[in-house]
């Protein structure tokens, strides 16, 4: 059976209790382009208590569960950018690169994905790495806290940046309006003693007058 991709609340419990998080790759999807193109995705489960990846709303004892689809290079980079960093995790080897991925290729390359990801979960460092949160898509890429106060939802945060916004734009309008129709009325001024002095310059002893 299929699992839908989204955020879902699960009684299942962590197995990795240490690191607060269990991620497998249960299963692959072969994504067809145009004519002859495409590629596969390689679904990548995560059940979690970290509050990392979670709302506001959650509990810290609450344990979340969602997937993820990545492709080869995208698993690639993952595992590229963690070998760089953590030199002394010695990662499961990574599928080798062929010209021509057949369906056993496929199958053998959601296998060791599988056994680095479940890898992955079981190390501390790894499993609370930025480029990890990054990978998996949390709101949050920063492994400060991770474990202490819930992070606030991205949209509740932009809810607030628009509602400033949309006020500081009521107030600032107005202003701005004003500031014009001064400026307008100053130049209006200016514009109106330089005449003057023209006439003044024009006519210095008043003989046209006269």
């Amino acid at each position: 059976q299929s699992l839908n991709s989204g955020f879902f609340s699960s009684p299942r419990q962590i197995q990795n209790t240490h690191t607060g998080l269990d991620l497998s790759v249960p299963e692959y999807q072969e994504i067809h382009g145009k004519l002859m193109s495409g590629h596969v995705e390689y679904r990548i489960v995560v059940v979690t208590r970290l509050a990392a990846f979670k709302s506001a709303k959650h509990k810290p004892e609450d344990v979340v569960q969602f997937m993820v689809s990545k492709k080869y290079s995208e698993i690639e980079e993952l595992y590229q950018k963690l070998a760089a960093r953590y030199h002394r995790a010695s990662l499961p080897p990574l599928p080798r690169k062929v010209l021509f991925v057949g369906e056993s290729d496929i199958c053998e390359r959601r296998a060791m994905f599988n056994d680095i990801m479940k890898f992955i979960s079981k190390d501390e460092d790894l499993a609370t790495s930025p480029e990890l949160l990054e990978f998996l898509g949390t709101k949050s890429t920063c492994a400060v806290d991770f474990k202490g106060k819930n992070i606030p939802d991205e949209k509740e945060k932009e809810d607030e940046e628009s509602e400033t916004l949309d006020f500081f734009k009521e107030e600032v309008t107005p202003d701005l309006i004003s500031q014009l129709s001064s400026v307008g009325n100053a130049k209006k001024g200016e514009e109106k003693a330089e005449e003057e002095e023209e006439e003044e310059d024009l006519d210095p002893l008043g003989l046209i007058r006269y």
